[in-house]
């Protein structure tokens, strides 16, 4: 799909779609409990879909927003979760709670992520894991049973690896650790996992640089609500912030006790003079068009914020500063490549390192512009919201990938009034 924008000012109210990250993680969570739970608000999202298809497979059923788990048995061999890397990571470890071999079927693009966390704690526990590169895809094999024990896992590759044993660990027989050979990236996310433990009634403990986790633990059956999605909310918490208005956008369905990561962007903005106000009244962000100047941040932890928050930086005043830039190059795309290569495109100048940043920012962005994006739907999103500063027509190429995990992005741009369509 290719669609063409024009300037726009946005206004209105727009309820925000429900956590991808706590979509994955209720589903999974609800399939191993033994009963029928109810989780109001999933995302609807391909993501979202890979994480049912991978459940089903161990004979988990669905009935619209209840899941009916426990009777935990493997139904078929192969499984298809196409481009969610969190499906994959995730649904490993338990894949392997059973004996029989697995095959999880996806993107090319995931070869070149590396799957090395559990190829190395697998082997030590003598179990295997075969990866094969096919030419459009890839897939991997894995092979149970999974055995209790102390797993030491790198912590400054992905957290997913971690989420995906402590989902595991507490249906085995023994008592199991996780200790993190590593400092530990995207902390938040973790956090998220525990969060979803505590409310099926999985007990852990952590200590300093490690999980312990009881074995034979059950997964009890829940009625859940999915709250909103930071991650999706940053595109228009920007888009309020930098677009020429005198009118703020409302943000709805946000929890702002969240324990999502990428709640930071209500900070970033306000320390780079962006206003805005939480109205307890209304449970709603209100989010004011301000000029906003150079910061320093940190990308470690929230690392897809990176290309929303790099076209923050472009247009505004000063230096901003980027570290901890280099998790962006393993994502769907090369998103730390990418950016760069999109906001020289537009005149930005943009200073960087193996794992720094430095974009300067301009008021003023002049001309017509053709993004041919990758398959990345947050690099798509930023582009869209990139052209609220555009004085002209923008083109983006590719843009049917934010069915990833905002299917309705588009329709939610042209809600607020922005100028989009669909060319062919």
């Amino acid at each position: 799909m290719k669609i063409r924008l024009r300037p726009s000012q946005l206004f209105g109210t727009l309820p925000i779609i429900a956590s991808k990250s706590l979509s994955h993680r209720y589903l999974i969570a609800a399939g191993l409990a033994e009963g029928e739970s109810t989780i109001h608000n999933i995302l609807d999202a391909e993501d979202i879909e890979a994480t049912r298809h991978a459940l089903k497979a161990l004979n988990v059923k669905f009935d619209g927003n209840k899941v009916i788990g426990g009777q935990f048995k493997l139904v078929t061999s192969t499984t298809n979760i196409k481009a969610s890397g969190s499906t994959l990571r995730f649904m490993i470890p338990i894949f392997m709670l059973q004996a029989n071999p697995v095959t999880l079927i996806g993107d090319k693009r995931f070869f070149e992520r590396s799957l090395q966390p559990y190829e190395e704690v697998f082997f030590k526990k003598g179990l295997d894991i075969a990866i094969y590169p096919h030419d459009e895809s890839f897939s991997v094999t894995v092979k149970g049973p999974l055995i209790n024990g102390t797993y030491h896992l790198k912590g400054d590759v992905s957290s997913q690896f971690v989420t995906g044993l402590l989902f595991a660990l507490p249906l085995l027989n023994g008592d199991s650790e996780i200790i993190f050979t590593s400092k530990v990236v995207s902390g938040p996310y973790i956090d998220l996992t525990l969060l979803t433990l505590d409310h099926f009634g999985i007990v852990y403990e952590l200590k300093k640089q490690a999980i312990y986790i009881p074995g034979k633990q059950k997964y009890h059956p829940q009625n859940l609500f999915v709250e909103g999605d930071y991650s999706q909310a940053a595109f228009w918490f920007v888009a309020g912030t930098i677009q020429n208005s005198n009118k703020p956008l409302q943000l709805l369905g946000l929890n702002p006790n969240s324990k999502q990561g990428d709640k930071q962007i209500v900070e970033i903005i306000t320390n780079m003079g962006g206003r805005i106000i939480y109205d307890e009244n209304n449970d709603s962000y209100l989010v004011y068009p301000k000029k906003t100047a150079s910061t320093t941040i940190d990308l470690q932890h929230i690392p897809d914020l990176g290309p929303i928050l790099m076209v923050l930086a472009a247009v505004s005043e000063g230096i901003t500063y980027f570290k901890n830039t280099e998790r962006l190059r393993i994502k769907e795309s090369d998103r730390f490549a990418v950016m760069v290569h999109f906001l020289e495109m537009i005149g930005i100048h943009i200073k960087t390192d193996k794992n720094e940043m430095l974009i300067t920012g301009q008021k003023q962005i002049m001309g017509n512009f053709n993004f041919d994006a990758p398959a990345d739907h947050r690099i798509i999103m930023a582009l869209t919201i990139l052209s609220l500063k555009i004085k002209g027509e923008v083109i983006i190429q590719n843009a049917h990938h934010i069915q990833k995990s905002y299917p309705t992005f588009f329709q939610d741009f042209k809600k607020l009034g922005g100028h989009v369509d669909e060319i062919t």
